[in-house]
């Protein structure tokens, strides 16, 4: 199966030689083909006019086959894949839900979080109890849990 694409960047770039030169051929690694990264010279495009302009690059990256349409400015690529003559290769569009998109929900807190710390203190709560001045205060200490306290007035 070939994929074929087209984009707006090129990555003619990455061939490009370090050197000066207004030729195309000493400006960019050559011998490209499936299998070796460069441009493959022999398909270059010129416009037939009085001076010819560069109009068509074909040059090859890591198995990928790009044809830059400079006038254009956009650049055409194509893969022939490998794997997918696999049964578990599907070969079926993928559609998002548009029911679904943008559903945005406020996180879960939940408030009924105990945290149990490394060290608890057998004393941590009677120490507190130095605090209280009043049997009012006692009573309301700790809403109850700690202390059974009888008010026998």
């Amino acid at each position: 199966m070939i994929i074929t694409g087209s984009t707006n960047n090129s990555r003619l770039n990455e061939l490009k030689k370090f050197t000066i030169s207004d030729d195309i051929t000493k400006q960019y690694f050559g011998n490209g083909d499936w299998i070796n990264n460069g441009v493959d010279f022999t398909q270059l495009e010129y416009s037939n006019e009085l001076i010819p302009q560069l109009i068509k690059i074909v040059y090859f990256i890591d198995g990928i086959k790009y044809t830059d349409f400079i006038i254009e400015e956009y650049t055409v690529y194509e893969y022939d894949t490998v794997g997918t003559g696999s049964t578990d290769f599907i070969n079926v569009p993928y559609y998002k839900d548009p029911k679904k998109e943008n559903i945005v929900s406020q996180p879960k807190i939940d408030s009924d979080v105990f945290i149990v710390r490394q060290q608890l203190s057998a004393f941590e709560n009677n120490y507190l109890l130095e605090h209280v001045d009043s049997l009012f205060e006692l009573e309301t200490f700790a809403g109850g849990n700690y202390f059974n306290i009888v008010n026998n007035t």
